[in-house]
């Protein structure tokens, strides 16, 4: 699932797969609505989290609970990318993803890596549908698998992030894309 948040960590833009899985209404997760999807033993660390990667505007992996829409909870892997503008550098949010935790252990408990990005893949009630979330997805999973080949790579794929962060954000607007210069 595809999220897009804003430099102050407000949610800007959640994937259509968000409803049937959380029950919660896409606009109802926007901003910080999100967190109301969190199992309730999960939500102070994953917010302060959050919150410490915004204030450090870097990379990130969260591994929580998510609140189903049956009433259960699924364990899963929230990871996300900073945005910056590509001419000034300024820091406008997040591009991230969440996946199904695959791993099935008994006694997991909410776990915060700042600095790090490697996110799962998405597959199942997860996967993206909009052919914005799946460039997305694959562009992301690009950032992880290239980061260790230094700026000229990363700077290139960060470029197309934020292109498509700009996009996600006017999909949930519904402004649809920019029109073009004539």
């Amino acid at each position: 699932m595809i999220w897009v948040a804003d430099h102050r960590g407000n949610l800007a833009y959640i994937c259509q797969e968000w409803h049937p899985l959380t029950g919660q209404e896409a606009t109802a997760a926007l901003g910080m609505g999100w967190v109301d999807a969190l199992h309730p033993d999960d939500r102070a660390p994953v917010v302060a989290g959050f919150a410490e990667a915004c204030r450090r505007q870097v990379e990130f992996m969260l591994r929580f609970r998510l609140r189903r829409a049956d009433g259960g909870s699924i364990w899963v892997l929230g990871a996300a990318s900073p945005s910056f503008t590509p001419l000034t550098h300024d820091f406008v949010g997040f591009l991230g993803i969440v996946s199904r935790y695959e791993d099935n252990v008994q006694g997991l408990t909410a776990k915060i890596e700042i600095g790090t990005f490697k996110p799962g893949r998405a597959t199942g009630e997860f996967a993206a549908l909009s052919k914005l979330d799946i460039a997305a997805d694959h562009l992301i999973a690009a950032r992880a698998l290239t980061v260790e080949y230094g700026g000229e790579v990363a700077g290139a794929i960060d470029h197309a992030l934020y292109a498509l962060n700009l996009a996600l954000r006017r999909e949930q607007l519904g402004t649809g894309s920019p029109s073009k210069a004539h």
